[in-house]
């Protein structure tokens, strides 16, 4: 299968301002004026939590921001009408009306979003060739203890959701979901540790773990992270003990970027063009859809 990446997720100035932030938020930085931008961002984005005031200004609001980010309109995929909003965040978190959702795809792991992925063979890889040197440590994330050793030792996949993304997150797999935590609670969005100096938003920020565990004794942790600019994830927190569909709505984020990493307890089997990009080890991004077929599993 050919992943491909030729439809523009957002204009150029924006694609390398979102980049930008999302490479110096996710692990950190110590410029106080980079700290400044992004503390306007986030300012501007929790901006959209202001309701409209009828259906005409939704209507005109709704359509700028599509343009403005190019997201589709023709035809119109989203589950409302444009004028049925009552706010930008309430657009921003918008779902698919179920004949529009993404084809699922047959694999044993999909896609958990919409976004553009960077894969590591291990946490060993993604430290030297992305962190360098930020004080992050797996062991912060949140992540149940007596996994981490088995987690740090296989692939890990990050993915980068733009403000043009549909923001909600899926399951990458069927299983029962053994594990389910907010970590960092009392942070209300990603500004908070802007005035530090440095932030680091793996082990910092609003992040929600989520651990499913397959029928063959594979897990596979999704730690769903509030980026540049959101305030809110929203989950059920009940669903421990339950059976989770392949591809299954787990989270929904409100307002601004995000970014989610996924580690497994087994190797995966990740089909070819992943494969190819996870061993040249240069985070080299891949973009794809919601439930596009990423890998298999390979249980021992």
């Amino acid at each position: 299968m050919k992943i491909k990446c030729n439809k523009p997720r957002m204009t150029l100035f924006e694609g390398v301002f979102a980049t930008l932030l999302f490479d110096l938020a996710l692990f950190g930085t110590e410029n106080p004026i980079i700290n400044g931008i992004i503390y306007l961002f986030t300012t501007i984005q929790n901006s959209w939590d202001k309701s409209f005031k009828n259906e005409e200004e939704a209507e005109r609001s709704i359509a700028e921001f599509c343009n403005r980010l190019d997201i589709q309109q023709k035809p119109w995929v989203w589950e409302k009408d444009p004028k049925k909003y009552l706010s930008l965040n309430e657009f921003f978190s918008r779902t698919y009306k179920e004949s529009h959702f993404p084809p699922i795809g047959s694999g044993q792991v999909v896609s958990p979003a919409c976004c553009v992925l960077q894969l590591y063979n291990n946490d060993a890889t993604m430290r030297s060739v992305l962190i360098k040197g930020c004080e992050y440590s797996i062991e912060s994330i949140g992540l149940p203890a007596e996994d981490i050793e088995a987690f740090r030792s296989h692939h890990v996949i990050l993915g980068y959701l733009s403000p043009k993304d549909y923001h909600r997150v899926h399951s990458p797999i069927e299983g029962k979901c053994i594990y389910c935590k907010m970590e960092g609670e009392e942070r209300l969005s990603a500004s908070v540790k802007f005035f530090g100096g440095k932030f680091n938003i793996l082990n910092e920020n609003k992040r929600l773990v989520i651990v499913i565990e397959t029928k063959e004794g594979v897990k596979v942790a999704l730690v769903i992270v509030g980026g540049v600019g959101v305030n809110t994830i929203t989950y059920d927190p009940t669903i421990v003990g339950k059976h989770i569909q392949k591809a299954q709505e787990l989270s929904a984020f409100r307002a601004g970027g995000s970014a989610f990493a996924m580690f497994s307890s087994h190797p995966l089997h990740l089909i070819k063009d992943l494969k190819d990009v996870a061993e040249k080890g240069k985070g080299d991004n891949v973009e794809v859809q919601v439930g596009e077929t990423l890998a298999g599993y390979i249980c021992s």
